[in-house]
């Protein structure tokens, strides 16, 4: 009887995971008269069983519901999204509905934790500007809250998303801050080795051999002092530190003793995984095996497949591929990986600001668009096909070049712009006295008198002192009223004297402001564009957008991206 209930109870827990969206959910009743606390704490017990980890995550949600009880949603909420580790759109849902309670509650590490499980998320999809801005969002409501341990890992997280873009210095100097705290207030545990980890790896890669040792030699000792796996990362990237020094045979030797611990552990960034296959392929090449070389290197392309994954090191790889297959005279194969180098550029474009600047190979896109149709050529020639292709590319190849010359004049004329506002001192507000005297032709013209046109402008004047135009609800209404006037008076003025209408008037004193203050503010910098467009009035980021866009020339993302180099 044991037995079967048991069997029983098995193929019960197995299907919780399936019904986590089913709305009529029942708490079993052993568990009904449990606190959502107490159920908190098996379900931390539980984290990694497949069985019991969905299960208790779906009690606690249906225990949160229940109780009316907003803590336990915005965890329960958070916890529902580690059932779906590789199904990314259901992940953000749950983590999104997490910060919405969060953002309500601002207590017990929320929403500032739940932000933080959204960055890496929107990393893992390759969305590094989002990514970027959920660990800013976690950085503020963590120094909101005064909480400073997740304040810190929010700054090493920010650092990180700092290295995948190339702001290696900045990213250094975090890290030294965030590696300071850790030392003189945190035990040794995965998260403070993950810090030691990034600073070791953030030197290689540029070129600090030194100081990369002394890191990856401290997280080696530290990990294995705690028995922590993370240790076999040290190994590879003081490996990959040791091929930049020219010290092949070592290099080697650390490489493969790190690999097969990193292959078993997903939890950490896998460019360290990219990094040891492309060192392993060129260090074989270096000892002329290049079958062994060629080796690793599908093993960055098998990689890439299953994960769509990009950086920088996997486009040195396929780079190594191109190469040896056009040794080999193989020109299939080479355009295959011209094509595959083609598409990975194309996403690189889009998360690295400096591409152009940190990649310079024969590979770079002029020369891959030549050698494309080259070898397109070739192959055409060879099979006896029609010229069609040719022409196709060609036409591609031109399509290519007109938007990147569109794209290259859009650029030049936006530095342009955001340098004529820099070098433009801006006023906030424009408190000069509107001349009366010399337009009492124009207030008969209007139909109001010279007596309530002087008072109105010195109520503008007042106004726009005070910054009242900040308000998110200010309308002409209410504006009349302040002014002791009425709403079709104060328009008619406004179009006159400030010779724009209303809406324009309240608009352009808000992006002066902002301009202003955007120069002025470094930490003003660090907010989103939507938290910029609340704190200035406006109801939504399109409308701030539109309105920064038609005053300047430029978008406010782009002026903050320039501003803050």
């Amino acid at each position: 009887m044991k037995r079967v209930l048991l069997v029983f109870s098995i193929i019960f827990l197995s299907t919780i995971h399936g019904f986590a969206q089913d709305k009529g959910f029942q708490i079993p009743d052993s568990l009904k008269a449990k606190s959502f606390e107490e159920i908190d704490n098996v379900f931390l017990k539980s984290l990694g069983d497949s069985i019991k980890q969905p299960f208790y995550s779906q009690v606690l949600l249906a225990k949160a519901k229940q109780d009316d009880y907003e803590l336990g949603l915005a965890k329960a909420y958070r916890y529902m999204s580690f059932n779906y580790i590789k199904d990314f759109p259901k992940r953000i849902l749950y983590l999104d509905s997490s910060i919405s309670i969060g953002e309500k509650i601002k207590k017990n590490d929320y929403p500032e934790v739940s932000y933080s499980n959204l960055g890496w998320v929107y990393y893992h999809t390759g969305s590094y500007s989002k990514s970027i801005e959920s660990h800013l969002l976690a950085l503020k409501y963590a120094d909101i809250s005064n909480n400073k341990r997740l304040s810190f890992v929010a700054k090493h997280n920010v650092a990180f998303m700092k290295t995948k873009i190339g702001e290696y210095e900045d990213a250094i100097r975090i890290l030294r801050e965030v590696m300071k705290y850790y030392d003189e207030n945190e035990k040794t545990n995965r998260t403070k080795l993950l810090v030691v980890l990034t600073l070791a790896n953030t030197y290689r890669k540029v070129n600090i051999s030194d100081s990369a040792t002394f890191y990856n030699k401290k997280g080696a000792y530290l990990a294995n002092k705690n028995n922590l796996k993370i240790r076999n990362f040290f190994t590879l990237n003081e490996g990959v530190n040791l091929f930049q020094e020219k010290k092949y045979q070592a290099s080697l030797d650390s490489i493969l003793k790190g690999i097969p611990g990193v292959l078993k552990d997903d939890t950490v960034d896998r460019e360290f995984l990219i990094s040891g296959y492309l060192y392993l392929g060129k260090l074989f090449k270096i000892f002329n095996k290049d079958e062994k070389s060629l080796q690793y290197l599908l093993e960055i392309d098998r990689f890439y497949e299953e994960t769509n994954f990009t950086s920088i090191e996997i486009r040195e790889g396929y780079e190594m591929l191109i190469n040896y297959y056009k040794k080999e005279n193989n020109k299939n194969k080479q355009l295959y990986f011209i094509n595959k180098l083609f598409t990975i550029d194309s996403v690189l474009d889009l998360n690295y600001k400096n591409l152009s600047k940190t990649i310079v190979t024969e590979y770079d896109t002029p020369k891959l668009l030549k050698e494309k149709q080259n070898l397109i050529d070739d192959l055409e020639q060879k099979e006896k096909k029609t010229n069609i292709k040719f022409w196709i590319v060609l036409a591609i190849a031109v399509i290519l070049i007109f938007f990147m010359m569109l794209i290259y004049t859009k650029n030049i004329r936006y530095k342009k712009r955001f340098q004529e506002l820099m070098n433009v001192e801006t006023n906030v507000v424009s408190i000069k006295k509107e001349n009366i005297n010399k337009s009492s032709s124009t207030t008969e013209s209007i139909g109001i008198s010279e007596e309530i046109v002087n008072s109105v402008l010195e109520g503008l004047q007042k106004f726009e002192k005070k910054e009242s135009f900040l308000s998110s609800n200010i309308t002409t209404g209410d504006l009349a009223k302040q002014l002791k006037t009425n709403s079709k008076y104060l328009s008619k003025i406004i179009n006159t004297y400030k010779k724009k209408s209303f809406s324009v008037y309240i608009n352009e004193l808000r992006i002066d402001y902002v301009i202003n203050k955007l120069k002025n503010d470094s930490k003003f910098r660090l907010y989103t564009i939507k938290a910029i467009s609340r704190e200035i009035g406006f109801n939504t980021t399109e409308a701030f957008s539109k309105s920064f866009y038609k005053k300047t020339g430029i978008y406010p993302s782009y002026f903050i991206k320039q501003i803050g180099r």
